[in-house]
C-alpha cells in the first residue's frame, strides 16, 4: 500500500507540473484564449475636440496601438492598449500621457477582453478587472467584462501634460468544463508508471539511498565507461574551437534578432503549424522563451558531443578513444553544421532531438537484449515511443537520422551473422522492438499533428505528397542518393572530403563483396543501399524535394560517420591509413569551418554597415517623419557583401545558408528594432521587386502605379546616388539596380501611359 500512494503522489506531482508548463495542451479549443499573450486590452480616446494630440502609454509588457476604427473622427488621438493576461491574478500599472492644445483634457476608457474569434465567430472571452484606480481613486471595485461587454469610464477634466496612472488586478476565470480531462487522466496514468518503473529516479526523489543529489551525480560520472568520457570531452573541445568564432561574435541569422533582443518570446509551440510543436518548450520552459547569446551555442555544442558519443556506441564502434573522437568528429565538425547554426533560435532544441532519438533506439535495443522485468520493459517501450515522438516534434527531418542509424545499426549486426537462417532469426528478431517503437512513435508523431497541433498546408514543406507522385519521388531519391557521393551544391565542403567518404564506401561494398557467403553478401550489400536511401527518407513523403545543407547534416553527414564506424571496425588491416583519412578529414572540415566563419563575419559587419548608412541617411531625409507609418518600396535585389570575401571556388556554384546573413532574407529596417524609437519600427511593409511586374504582387505594383504617376521614378537613381533613397508621402523608396528601374519605367509606361507629372 506504502509503495501505490507513493506512485500516485509521485504520478500526480509529475502531471501538475506537466499541466501547469504547457496548460494549453489540456484546454479545450474555446479556453485556449486563456493562455495567449496580449489579450488583455483596454481602450482610450479623447473626448472633446482636441487638435493635434497624442497619447503617450508606458508600462511593463505593454503594447500601445493606434487602429484606425479608434482614430476616426477623434482627430488621430488615442490608443489600444493590450497586455497579458494570467489566469492567476496580477497586478498592473499603465501610466496614460495626454498631449494636447486644449486647457482641459478628458478621456473616454473601455475595459475589455480579447477579441476572440473561433471559426470566424466572436466568443465571449470574459476578463475580470478588480480595483480599478484611477489617479490613486477607485472607480471600479470588480467588473467581469468582454469584448462587446466593456466597462466604460470617462475621465474628466484632465490637465495638459498631466501623467493618469491606471492600476487594477486582473485575471481570466478558468472552469473545470474547459479542461480536457482525458489528457489529464492519461497524462497521470503514464507518469505513474514512469515513476513505479524507473527504481533510481524514485531513490532520488525520496532519498532512499541517503546520499545527496550531488554525490549521486559524481558516481553517476564516474560509473561512465571511461573512453566515453574522454571522447566526449575531447569532442566538445574541438567543437568549442571550431564554432567558438561564432558563439563569442554572436553572428545571428534569419529569426534570431527579434527574440535575442527579447523583442518577441517564444511560445512553446510556436513552430507547430509546421509539425515542429516541441521545439521551442524548453526554451519557453527554462529561460522564458527568449535566447541568451554563447550559453545557448556551448549547450549546443554538449549535445552536438553527446549524440557522437551515443551514435558511435549504438553502432558497437570498438572502444578506443581516438575512433570514436575521429567519427564523432566527421559526425560533427563538417561545415554542414553551420547550416543549423544559422538558426540560431532552435539550435539546441534541435540537437537535443537527435539525442532523443539515438536514446529511443538504444531503449529498443536493450528491451530486446537485456534480461529485466516485465515492468521495466514496458516502461522503455513506452519511453522510446515518446522519445521518437519528441525528436520529431523538435524537427521533422530528424526521422532521416532515426533511418539512417537503425539500418546502419543492423548492418554492423550483419558482420556478426554467419549466414545461417537460425542465426538470422536470433540476429535480427530483436531489432523488430526497435522498429515497433519508432513506427508507433511516427503513428504518435502525426495524430498530434493530425488532431493536437494541426499542420498549415501553406506552409513551405508540410503538406503530404500525393500518393499518385510517390513512384517518381522514389526514383528522384534513388538518383539523388548515389548523386550525393561525388558531388555536393554546397560551397567549403571540400572536394577532398567528398573523394575520401566515396572511396570509403566503395571499400566497405568491396569487403562486402569478397567476404561471406552469397546470404551474408545480399543482405549487407541490401542494408548498405538501404542506409545510404534513409538519406532521403523525409523527403519520400514531403510536398517538396529539398536539397538543403542543414537536411543533409541529419542525413548524409550521419551515413558519412556510419561508414567511418565500418571502415575502423571491419577494415583493421588498413588501421594507420584510416587514421590518417578520417585525420585530415577532420582538418579539412575546421579550416573550412573557419574560413566559412571569416567570410560569415565579414560580410554580416559590411552589410551591416551598408543599411546603417541607408537608415543614417533616410533620417535626414526632409520628408522623413519619425512618427509616420511607410510603406518601404525595393527596385532591384540587395546582393550579399559576403562573396567579395570569399576564396573558395565553389561559392558560386552554390548559396549555402551559413552564408546567408539576416539583410538578405529579413528585412532590413528590422534591424532599426535594437536602437530605434518604437515609432520609428513602424517601417512594416517590405516590398520588394526583383521580376517582371505583371508577376508582382497587387500592393507592389500599386505602390509602384503611384510613384510613377507622380513622377518620383523619373528622378530616382541607383544606390549610393542621392536619389537611390527617397521618401514620398508614405513611401520609402530604394533602388538598387537601376536596370530594373528602366524595365518596370517601360511597363508601367505601357500599362499606364498617363504622362508622368514633374514633382519637385
Amino acid at each position: 500500500m506504502k509503495k501505490i500512494i507513493k506512485v500516485l503522489l509521485g504520478g500526480l506531482g509529475i502531471s501538475v507540473v506537466l499541466c501547469s508548463l504547457f496548460p494549453s495542451v489540456f484546454l479545450k479549443d474555446d479556453a485556449l484564449w486563456t493562455f495567449q499573450g496580449n489579450v488583455g486590452r483596454m481602450d482610450v480616446a479623447f473626448a472633446g475636440d482636441i487638435q493635434n494630440g497624442c497619447l503617450e502609454v508606458r508600462g511593463d509588457n505593454v503594447r500601445a496601438d493606434e487602429p484606425k476604427w479608434l482614430l476616426d473622427n477623434r482627430h488621430n488621438q488615442g490608443a489600444m492598449v493590450s497586455f497579458p493576461v494570467s489566469y492567476l491574478k496580477k497586478t498592473y500599472k499603465i501610466t496614460l500621457k495626454p498631449l494636447g492644445n486644449a486647457k482641459d483634457i478628458s478621456l473616454e476608457m473601455n475595459f475589455r477582453g480579447p477579441d476572440l474569434r473561433i471559426r470566424n465567430q466572436r466568443k465571449p472571452a470574459y476578463v475580470c478587472f478588480e480595483n480599478i484606480r484611477v489617479n490613486g481613486k477607485t472607480v471600479a471595485e470588480e467588473q467581469m467584462v468582454w469584448h462587446d461587454k466593456p466597462f466604460r469610464h470617462h475621465a474628466k477634466s484632465i490637465p495638459v501634460n498631466s501623467t493618469v496612472t491606471l492600476s487594477f488586478e486582473i485575471r481570466k476565470p478558468l472552469s473545470f468544463a474547459d479542461i480536457r480531462w482525458e489528457c489529464v487522466i492519461g497524462l497521470f496514468m503514464a507518469c505513474a508508471l514512469l515513476v513505479s518503473c524507473f527504481d533510481p529516479l524514485k531513490r532520488l526523489v525520496v532519498g532512499v539511498n541517503k546520499k545527496d543529489i550531488i554525490q549521486i551525480i559524481a558516481d553517476s560520472y564516474r560509473s561512465i565507461d571511461v573512453v566515453y568520457r574522454r571522447a566526449f570531452w575531447i569532442i566538445f573541445g574541438v567543437l568549442c574551437f571550431a564554432f567558438g568564432f561564432h558563439a563569442i561574435q554572436f553572428m545571428w541569422g534569419n529569426h534570431d534578432w527579434d527574440f535575442v533582443g527579447g523583442f518577441i518570446s517564444f511560445p512553446w509551440d510556436g513552430r507547430a503549424f509546421e509539425g515542429r510543436y516541441a521545439v521551442f518548450s524548453l526554451k519557453k520552459l527554462f529561460l522564458g522563451g527568449v535566447y541568451l547569446p554563447l550559453i545557448y551555442d556551448v549547450t549546443a555544442f554538449l549535445f552536438l558531443a553527446l549524440n557522437a558519443v551515443l551514435l558511435c556506441t549504438y553502432l558497437k564502434l570498438e572502444k578506443r578513444v581516438i575512433y570514436f573522437v575521429l567519427c564523432g568528429l566527421i559526425l560533427t565538425v563538417q561545415p554542414f553544421t553551420l547550416s543549423m547554426m544559422y538558426y540560431v533560435h532552435m539550435l539546441p532544441e534541435v540537437f537535443i532531438g537527435v539525442t532523443f532519438a539515438l536514446t529511443a533506439l538504444m531503449l529498443g535495443e536493450k528491451i530486446a537484449f537485456d534480461k529485466s522485468s516485465r515492468t521495466r520493459k514496458v516502461a522503455f517501450f513506452l519511453l522510446s515511443i515518446v522519445l521518437i515522438n519528441l525528436s520529431l516534434a523538435m524537427y521533422p527531418v530528424l526521422l532521416n537520422t532515426i533511418a539512417v542509424a537503425f539500418v546502419g545499426r543492423l548492418l554492423v549486426q550483419s558482420f556478426h551473422w554467419d549466414g545461417s537462417w537460425n542465426q538470422f532469426k536470433t540476429q535480427f528478431t530483436p531489432f523488430s522492438v526497435s522498429a515497433i517503437c519508432v513506427a508507433l512513435g511516427i503513428v504518435l508523431y502525426k495524430g498530434m499533428v493530425a488532431f493536437v497541433f494541426p499542420l498549415n498546408k501553406d506552409v513551405y514543406n508540410t503538406q503530404t505528397l500525393p500518393l499518385e507522385q510517390l513512384p517518381e519521388r522514389l526514383w528522384t531519391l534513388f538518383k539523388q542518393c548515389f548523386h550525393q557521393l561525388y558531388e555536393y551544391p554546397f560551397p567549403f565542403i571540400s572536394q577532398g572530403i567528398l573523394w575520401v567518404f566515396l572511396g570509403f564506401t566503395i571499400l566497405i561494398a568491396l569487403h562486402i563483396y569478397l567476404e561471406g557467403n552469397v546470404k551474408q553478401k545480399i543482405v549487407r550489400l541490401i542494408l548498405l543501399g538501404g542506409a545510404l536511401f534513409s538519406t532521403q527518407t523525409a523527403m519520400i513523403v514531403a510536398n517538396q524535394h529539398v536539397i538543403a545543407d542543414r537536411i543533409e547534416l541529419f542525413g548524409l553527414v550521419v551515413f558519412e560517420m556510419l561508414v567511418a564506424v565500418l571502415i575502423f571496425t571491419e577494415l583493421k588491416k588498413l588501421h594507420n591509413l584510416n587514421i590518417l583519412a578520417a585525420t585530415g578529414v577532420v582538418w579539412v572540415s575546421i579550416v573550412n569551418d573557419l574560413d566559412c566563419l571569416r567570410v560569415w563575419k565579414l560580410g554580416f559587419d559590411a552589410e551591416k554597415m551598408l543599411w546603417n548608412r541607408v537608415l543614417a541617411r533616410l533620417e535626414t531625409q526632409k520628408g522623413f517623419d519619425i512618427t509616420h507609418k511607410y510603406k518601404v518600396v525595393n527596385i532591384g535585389s540587395l546582393m550579399p557583401m559576403r562573396p567579395r570575401y570569399a576564396t573558395n571556388s565553389t561559392f558560386g556554384q552554390g548559396f549555402s545558408l551559413p552564408l546567408v546573413s539576416f539583410s538578405y532574407n529579413l528585412h532590413p529596417f528590422d534591424l532599426i528594432t535594437f536602437y530605434a524609437p518604437k515609432n520609428f519600427v513602424s517601417l512594416k511593409v517590405w516590398l520588394r521587386g526583383n521580376k517582371m511586374l505583371t508577376d508582382l504582387e497587387t500592393g507592389y505594383k500599386i505602390e509602384l502605379k503611384r510613384l510613377w504617376e507622380a513622377g518620383i521614378l523619373d528622378k530616382a537613381q541607383a544606390w549610393p546616388h542621392e536619389n537611390g533613397l527617397i521618401v514620398w508621402r508614405d513611401i520609402i523608396l530604394i533602388v538598387t539596380d537601376v536596370e530594373m528601374l528602366e524595365k518596370y519605367k517601360r511597363q508601367l509606361a505601357n500599362e499606364f501611359p498617363r504622362q508622368p507629372q514633374n514633382t519637385p
